[in-house]
Order: structure tokens, then C-alpha cells, then sequence
């Protein structure tokens, strides 16, 4: 039973839109999900964005899409190729954009869910499953992994763990994201007397490095050793550093957050010094506006985590640069290794409770998340890693110097957003909050003593009106 009427369902949502400071639909979506792409400019019209199904399928599955630009054709080629492997069932694609951090809130799902006309298929954060269970809009997909011999073996742990509520599954992640390989300009290294092979293992060596780096005319910095506070939004950048310095952000015995943690904050004030050496946060302007390559690509930058599409793309779109990519430098002596600050982010697929076709729907999310054939197809359409451990694009990946090291991430991380039911929110309010410590107007401590109030009241709040 769907637990949240249309308009409870609507009113729950309707704090947390007030919440979020819109960038844009899609980018919002996907730069909180840790999955952001820079992309082209948006088709024309909406339509663009989704597909018709093939003609003459004895039925039709529809699934509602979060994704813009470049990653909405490779969903419409990924769909069209599931087609060709199957003749019964055409895939229809409906754009659906989230209009904040594409966990806690995309009106068009779920007034469709409240409205009794559900699509058969629907994307959301991994780490908004428990938000989403407690509602009561997702199907319990326990019974076909069961059923088709799926089991933790198939995932990444960490995949696996996020799948997994309250002894249920409850929707698949088809899109591991390991955030991230950390990238240097080897170029830029040569010119200012770094050593081009070697990259910084430490945040000392961050700050080392920046220092001959950093540039600036006029006021304004021009050439900079990396932007921390811009790993893909303030609460990626919170996320990211805050494992990199060894901090924890929950507390899963008290079930509490935990963004005051010492490591945390020495990691929050990092980011703040790095700033202020800098002139502010409000001087750096490193490279024109492109909204084809994140600003590493304009050469102006010496370092950055980049996600894996973002990486793919610097090959065409910059493609006389020298890069190298290695595991995120750390700090001790909180964290011990490169990699600390790794962690897993992406993107899932569930059946919304309701749905027409849940068992041809279930046949798509197995075939895409799962089989050697779909998961390839996703990566060529796409161009995620898969978070099924099985799978032939991991011996693409681990050929390719580039790809490489996000197969190491995969291995090595051990981390994903606290899959917590105010998830969403405790994450849109480091979005909010960091940047204010960021611009000054808080002290580190401050506004991580405020994230951690407001989503501590938050979750009393859902609990209270989910019956949970």
C-alpha cells in the first residue's frame, strides 16, 4: 500500500524543495548524486529527452528518466539496444527531472506514484532507498533477485549494502560512479618546475604543489593548483575531502550525523584556508564558460577529481593536453593511504509500488545492471562503470591509462553517502551550509554544528510523519 497520499506525498516534499537553492534541473540531479557531467547545451525541447518505444511490442515498459544532454541520448541508444536483444517488450523513455539532488525530490514521479499512474521503471540516489522505502513507494524486488540466483556476490559491497534495506532490496544500481580518480595537468606541472610523473600523495603536497602553481592578475586568480570546495558541488567537496582527512558522517549506532567530527572539520577548515590564500573563493576565475568540459579542461587548473564521463570527455574535447590519473591524495592522521577520500555515488533503478509491468520491468533492470551484455551496453551508450563486479568492461577499463584508475577506486573505496532517511536533505544542506563557511560567513565548526541541527531535526520530522 502507497503510504502517502498525493497530497501528503507532495506536502513531505514540499520543505525540502524550499530548501534546495536550485543550479538546474538535470546538473542539480546529477552534481549531488556525485554523477555530474558537464554537458552541451539542452535539446531544444523536451521531447528530445525521451523516446518513443519500438513499434509493434506486445508491451510496453516506461521509464522515467532524470538525465539531460548527452547522457539522455546514451539512456534512448542503451533502451534501443535492449530492444534488439528481446522482441516483445519497446522501451518508452519519459523525461523526468529532479529538481534537487535527484534523491529527495522529483515532483513529476511522484505525483504519477500519488496519482495511481506510475511509470514501470524509475531512477533515484542509492542513498535515498530508506527515504523511499519509509514512503511506501517502491516495490519489493527481494523475491526476483531471489528468484535469478542474485546475490552480494554479483555487487560491490558497497553497492550491495546501499541496495539493501531493512533486510530488502529495493532497487538495483546499474551506475557504481567511483568518485573519484584524481587527475593532474602534466603540462601545467613541466611549466611551473613540478614533476610532471608525480602527483601529490598528501594534502600537504595539495598545498605544496599550489603554491607554485597558483596565479592571479588583476585581482583575480587566473591559473590555480586545484579548486577543493569544486569537486561537483559543495556537498560532493564535503563528502570527498572529509574521507580524504579520515572523518565519519554517521554514527549508525546512535543514528546520528555526524558532520562535526573532528576530521571533518579539519577537513572543512582546509578548504576554507585554501580559499582565503587565494583571495576568496569569489577570485578564482580560471576558464570561460564551457559547458562541454568541467574547468580542468581549459588547462587553467592543476588538479581535480573528475568523474568518469568528465575524464572520457577531456580525450575529445582537450585533446592535446597531458594528463595523469592517480588514487585522491590524503591527510594524516586520520587517514592513513591515497584513496581514503573515495567513495561510491550513482545512480539506481526501481519499480515504483503500482507499476504496470513490474516483471518486464525487473527483466530490463536485471539485463542492464547485471548481464555482461547489458552492462557492456550501458558502458558504450553511457558510459558509467557498472557496480556488478562481473562484468566485461572492467578488462576495458583496467587496459585503458585513464579509465584504469577508477577501477582501482572501485576496489579500494569504502565509503557511500549515509543511506540514511533524510539523506537527501542531510546532503542538500551541506550544499547550502559549507558555502557559507567557504565565503566566510561561517566559521567551519559553525556550519557543520548547523548541518548537523538541521538534519537531526529533519529526521524527527520524517519519522513523525512517515510512522517510522
Amino acid at each position: 500500500m502507497v503510504r502517502s497520499s498525493l497530497n501528503e506525498c507532495l506536502n513531505f516534499l514540499t520543505t525540502r524543495r524550499q530548501a534546495i537553492k536550485t543550479m538546474s534541473l538535470g546538473a542539480t540531479a546529477l552534481a549531488l548524486s556525485g554523477c555530474n557531467v558537464i554537458m552541451g547545451a539542452a535539446p531544444p525541447g523536451l521531447s528530445s529527452l525521451g523516446k518513443d518505444p519500438a513499434p509493434g511490442r506486445k508491451t510496453v515498459i516506461e521509464i522515467y528518466s532524470v538525465f539531460s544532454s548527452n547522457v539522455a541520448v546514451g539512456w534512448n541508444e542503451l533502451a534501443a539496444r535492449y530492444e534488439k536483444a528481446q522482441p516483445d517488450v519497446g522501451v518508452k523513455i519519459t523525461y523526468a527531472p529532479a529538481s534537487g539532488g535527484g534523491g529527495d525530490d522529483n515532483p513529476k514521479l511522484f505525483t504519477s506514484i500519488a496519482g495511481k499512474t506510475p511509470p514501470d521503471i524509475a531512477n533515484l540516489t542509492p542513498f535515498s532507498t530508506p527515504q523511499w522505502a519509509e514512503l511506501g513507494i517502491m516495490t519489493d524486488l527481494t523475491p526476483y533477485l531471489q528468484r535469478d540466483g542474485i546475490t552480494a556476490d554479483t555487487f560491490f559491497p558497497i553497492a550491495w549494502h546501499d541496495m539493501n534495506y531493512k533486510g530488502r532490496v529495493w532497487q538495483v544500481q546499474w551506475d557504481a560512479d567511483p568518485n573519484f580518480a584524481f587527475f593532474w595537468n602534466k603540462d601545467l606541472f613541466q611549466k611551473e618546475g613540478l614533476d610532471p610523473n608525480r602527483p601529490p600523495q598528501t594534502i600537504d603536497e595539495v598545498d605544496e604543489y599550489s603554491r607554485r602553481i597558483n596565479r592571479s592578475k588583476g585581482g583575480n586568480v587566473t591559473q590555480i593548483g586545484m579548486i577543493p570546495w569544486g569537486t561537483y558541488g559543495f556537498s560532493n567537496s564535503m563528502f570527498t575531502w572529509g574521507w580524504a582527512f579520515g572523518g565519519e558522517f554517521y554514527d549508525p549506532e546512535k543514528e546520528e550525523v555526524t558532520p562535526d567530527n573532528d576530521y571533518v572539520v579539519k577537513a572543512l577548515e582546509w578548504m576554507v584556508k585554501y580559499a582565503r590564500s587565494v583571495g576568496g573563493a569569489d577570485k578564482v576565475n580560471v576558464s570561460p564558460p564551457n559547458l562541454q568540459l568541467p574547468p580542468f579542461g581549459a588547462g587553467t587548473v592543476g588538479m581535480a577529481p573528475l568523474v568518469a564521463p568528465n575524464a572520457r570527455d577531456l580525450k575529445t574535447g582537450a585533446p592535446n593536453m597531458h594528463v595523469g590519473a592517480a588514487l585522491l591524495p590524503y591527510q594524516g592522521p586520520g587517514a592513513t593511504q591515497p584513496g581514503a577520500g573515495a567513495w561510491f555515488g550513482g545512480w539506481s533503478l526501481f519499480v515504483p509500488k503500482g507499476a504496470k509491468h513490474p516483471d518486464e520491468a525487473w527483466d530490463f533492470i536485471k539485463w542492464v545492471s547485471t548481464s555482461p551484455e547489458g552492462t557492456l551496453a550501458q558502458w558504450e551508450t553511457v558510459g558509467f562503470p557498472p557496480a556488478c563486479k562481473n562484468t566485461p568492461v572492467f578488462d576495458r577499463m583496467k587496459a585503458d591509462p585513464i579509465m584504469g584508475p577508477y577501477y582501482n577506486v572501485l576496489l579500494t573505496a569504502q565509503h557511500s553517502r549515509p543511506a540514511i532517511p533524510v539523506g537527501g536533505f542531510y546532503a542538500t544542506q551541506f550544499e547550502q551550509i559549507i558555502s557559507d563557511a567557504i565565503y566566510g560567513k561561517l566559521t567551519p565548526l559553525q556550519a557543520l554544528r548547523t548541518v548537523k541541527e538541521s538534519t537531526m531535526k529533519e529526521w524527527v520530522r520524517f519519522k513523525r510523519e512517515a510512522g517510522s
